[in-house]
């Protein structure tokens, strides 16, 4: 990102258009400073009502203590501008001496959450931009990159949630609004075009799929298959459903409904390995002969975003197994 200086200041970087100054990029200090009855249709005049209401709410309750520090914002921009010109080790330095002297404050929460996510180490960056919106919901800007990291670690659902706080909270025509708006109608097009499913009933699916899963695991076959079964009422071209059912079904050794199902998932993807893999093992049994479970590959919401996307086979992965690579 390159670093804009404010047009006020001209110290400090510019992170947010004024429509007082005709849409130019100024500071958050200058922007804190200027704020008057004018900057009513702002959203970040919005936020900072939103966020002195909640302060005064959580004082009230004796939660926690909300921060409000433009020193420690000012500190937190400096850090960021010193990994934005590749001396990560320097913004560091600054965010965690900040951390141990604010803990809860949510520019500095954030700032750790940047730094973890411009390293790659996108679990860490989640959990420090959600710390950022649990003191102040409304911080827009560590919604949108907790939702950024969601979707860099592939974790669709998560992230169209994420992207969904920021739609919420945010002005319609604020970039980051428009950018998770933009996320959530692609996403909806391709639910549609590869599974001709709205969103909601993808992730409803999906919600179906991990409870029949969470059941296969502890061995209890009958309700594992109800709930593929629930998936695939929501979502016929659930590969991943129909793999498993036919695994459920091999442990009950009922083989032909299990090459079925798996026939099925080959269907749906013909390159879809679990199902190449595991058709072969009960190929092999006789009917009312049941799979010895620590021979099947149980299949997992996970597997595309696993493998396909990484590049990677599951079938050289279970080869590799096997050799005790």
């Amino acid at each position: 990102m390159k670093n804009v200086k404010c047009t006020l200041c001209a110290r400090n970087k510019a992170r947010r258009k004024c429509k007082v100054y005709d849409d130019k990029l100024i500071c958050s200090l200058c922007c804190a400073d200027l704020r008057n009855p004018d900057c009513e249709d702002c959203q970040h005049f919005r936020a900072a009502k939103q966020y002195q209401l909640s302060k005064g709410q959580k004082a009230k309750k004796k939660e926690f203590i909300v921060e409000i520090n433009e020193d420690v914002e000012k500190a937190v921009d400096d850090a960021l501008a010193f990994v934005e010109r590749g001396k990560i080790g320097k913004g560091e330095d600054i965010l965690r001496e900040l951390q141990v002297q604010h803990p809860r404050n949510h520019m500095v929460n954030y700032g750790i959450g940047v730094i973890n996510a411009f390293k790659g180490q996108y679990d860490n960056a989640i959990k420090w931009f959600t710390r950022a919106t649990d003191i102040f919901p409304h911080f827009i800007e560590a919604h949108f990159n907790k939702a950024v990291a969601y979707k860099n670690k592939l974790d669709i659902r998560n992230a169209a949630e994420s992207f969904k706080e920021v739609i919420a909270i945010g002005d319609p025509h604020d970039e980051m609004v428009q950018t998770a708006n933009s996320f959530i109608g692609e996403l909806e097009q391709l639910m549609m075009a590869t599974y001709n499913i709205t969103l909601e009933h993808y992730f409803r699916a999906h919600e179906k799929f991990d409870i029949a899963f969470s059941y296969m695991e502890k061995k209890e076959w009958q309700k594992a298959i109800r709930g593929f079964r629930e998936c695939i009422m929501i979502n016929k071209r659930h590969p991943q459903s129909y793999g498993n059912l036919g695994l459920c079904y091999g442990q009950l050794g009922r083989k032909a409904e299990a090459l079925t199902a798996l026939d099925k998932a080959l269907e749906i993807d013909p390159k879809y390995e679990p199902a190449i893999v595991n058709r072969a093992m009960i190929e092999s049994l006789h009917e009312g002969e049941k799979l010895q479970q620590e021979r099947f590959a149980p299949i997992s919401v996970d597997y595309y975003k696993d493998y396909p996307a990484k590049k990677k086979s599951f079938i050289q992965s279970m080869y590799d197994k096997l050799l005790g690579r």
